[in-house]
């Protein structure tokens, strides 16, 4: 089975790695509790057929953003590979995530 982490360049690793390394055991698992919270509504959302557009929608989907930008800055090239990945196993979850639901995320997360 293949995962996101195979989609990233050594540099990539590397300074994810490094970046999960500057955060302590509590600190990571609140952070999974917050960012599984925030999936959890999201997929309700998408469950329930609510427009990523949604006000309520966009607010979660962005936060989730803000908290994976912790570990990649806003570095575009990690998506890139999130995406890709999802693309080529679309009906492969990686933290409870499909390709639907990525497509989902993604929109609610560049929506005005």
């Amino acid at each position: 089975m293949s995962s996101p982490w195979e989609y990233f360049t050594p540099e990539q690793k590397q300074k994810l790695k490094q970046k999960f390394e500057q955060f302590d055991p509590e600190q990571l698992k609140r952070m999974r509790k917050e960012s599984n919270e925030i999936l959890g509504k999201l997929r309700a959302g998408l469950e329930a057929e609510i427009p990523p557009t949604d006000p309520t929608i966009v607010s979660f989907a962005r936060l989730l953003e803000e908290q994976k930008a912790l570990f990649h800055d806003h570095d575009p090239e990690y998506e890139r590979a999130i995406e890709r990945f999802h693309l080529e196993h679309p009906d492969q979850e990686d933290h409870g995530i499909d390709l639907r639901f990525y497509q989902y995320i993604q929109k609610a997360s560049s929506a005005r």
